[in-house]
């Protein structure tokens, strides 16, 4: 009796140890693959999301290194922004002049992020009213914007007075989702930076 329980058990034993049959795990193959299939858009997405969220850190630090640049130097430093190219380009003090080998170039495109997908501005749609900072948005001049900071860290106009600037940049496919704005302010050069909430339909700092 002892000696029958025994193979009913070894035979139990083997019967789990067996795993999936054939056709349970091309069911199990199969179901993994539509899953995949389905969420490797969103996969993407995200990944492209979080590459373009850079670009804000990007664009914010560049302005800050260019304002303490110029302090540190004494003398005026400009932050460019080509949106030919999408690049932007740090020149002036020590940098030299535009063009120059010594000029900090670095560029908003690549990382699975193409040229095209960088737009300058805001998606239509979104409200024109300035920030909550008073700033709006810095217009396209021959296709760039440049920021000039003084030794002092403020940024001024031709008759010397402060000059606000805003830059507003998106991702073309997804605007949305992807908007977002670095303001200065002219008087002392505080820069900030800020992200389009489709809650209240602004952008918030």
């Amino acid at each position: 009796m002892k000696t029958h329980i025994s193979i009913i058990n070894k035979d139990s034993k083997l019967r789990k140890q067996k795993g999936f049959s054939l056709p349970e795990l091309l069911v199990v193959l199969l179901v993994a693959a539509i899953i995949l299939v389905l969420a490797l858009p969103q996969i993407i997405s995200s990944r492209r999301l979080f590459r373009f969220s850079g670009f804000q850190r990007q664009v914010a630090t560049s302005l800050r290194e260019a304002r303490q640049e110029a302090m540190s130097q004494r003398k005026p430093v400009t932050f460019r922004y080509d949106n030919g190219d999408k690049n932007v380009v740090t020149y002036g003090g020590d940098f030299g002049a535009l063009g120059d080998v010594k000029n900090v170039v670095v560029s908003l495109s690549g990382s699975g992020v193409e040229s095209d997908d960088v737009k300058y501005g805001r998606p239509t749609g979104i409200p024109t009213s300035a920030l909550s900072d008073t700033t709006n948005l810095t217009n396209l001049s021959s296709n760039a914007v440049e920021i000039t900071f003084q030794p002092d860290g403020s940024v001024m106009d031709a008759s010397n007075n402060p000059q606000n600037q805003a830059l507003f940049f998106y991702h073309d496919k997804y605007r949305l989702d992807t908007a977002f704005a670095v303001s200065v302010l002219g008087a002392g050069g505080r820069i900030k930076v800020w992200r389009y909430s489709q809650g209240v339909n602004s952008y918030v700092e």
